[in-house]
Order: C-alpha cells, then sequence, then structure tokens
C-alpha cells in the first residue's frame, strides 16, 4: 500500500526485499524525515536478510543543502537497518545523478550504489547484481 506525505510516497515491491519511494516537485526536510521512518518501517522484517532502496527522484527537484544533510543522515540509518543497496532512478537529470552521489560519498558508509534512467532498469541491477 503506497503511504504519502507531501511531495513523497512510499511502497513496497512485492515479492522482493526493495522499498521504492518517489517525490515530485521540491520537498523539505520534514518529508525526508517521514520518508526516513516510513521507509525503515517497511523494511523492517528484512534487517537480518538485508534489503534495496530505490529513490524514484526523476520528478523531483535538487535539494538544498539542508535537505542534503538529511538524505546523509536517512541513508547512515538505512544502512544501519540492513540496506544492501541504494539505486537512483534520475530520468535523464545529471544535476540529480552529482548530489546523489555527493550525498552517498558523505554519509561514508560504502553502500552499494547505482545509477539509472528508470525504475525498470534499477530494479534488473537489483535482481542481476545485489540478488535482491
Amino acid at each position: 500500500m503506497v503511504k504519502k506525505n507531501g511531495v513523497q510516497s512510499v511502497d513496497t515491491i512485492p515479492g522482493r526485499r526493495i522499498v521504492l519511494s518517489a517525490g515530485v516537485g521540491k520537498t523539505n526536510v520534514d518529508e525526508l524525515k517521514w520518508l526516513t521512518e516510513t521507509v525503515l518501517s517497511n523494511a523492517k522484517a528484512w534487517k537480518a536478510t538485508g534489503w534495496a532502496y530505490i529513490a524514484d527522484c526523476s520528478q523531483m527537484s535538487p535539494v538544498t543543502p539542508a535537505e542534503g544533510g538529511e538524505l546523509v543522515t536517512m541513508t547512515k540509518k538505512f544502512v544501519e537497518a540492513g540496506c544492501k543497496a541504494f539505486a537512483f532512478a534520475e530520468g535523464k537529470s545529471l544535476m540529480l545523478k552529482v548530489q546523489a552521489q555527493k550525498n552517498t560519498e558523505r554519509s561514508n558508509t560504502g553502500v552499494t550504489e547505482g545509477h539509472f534512467a528508470t525504475v525498470e532498469e534499477a530494479l534488473d541491477w537489483l535482481k542481476k547484481e545485489i540478488k535482491i
């Protein structure tokens, strides 16, 4: 079941240990905090076996430094909760790809990440390369 708050939505991929979030437009720190807690709640049962996260940011606006800091915190919490890989569906936005890479780098978690044009490409990569 899709959960929504502001411009953010969260769902799980049936039959797989993957949480998918999507946003449209401009987000804020409060929405990102909600996003973090909602994803963690959805993935709680998979901590021991590992899970993956897909962020569909293809329709998102770039984030501010404050929001970027919240995304770094989110990354750390996801890895601590058993997230094995992050996949970003960024459409054709180079700016979103650069921001996502920098946020993951700043988290100092070493989590595996992939960057794709579509969610379908991200799902395929997670299945083939990460085995989730």
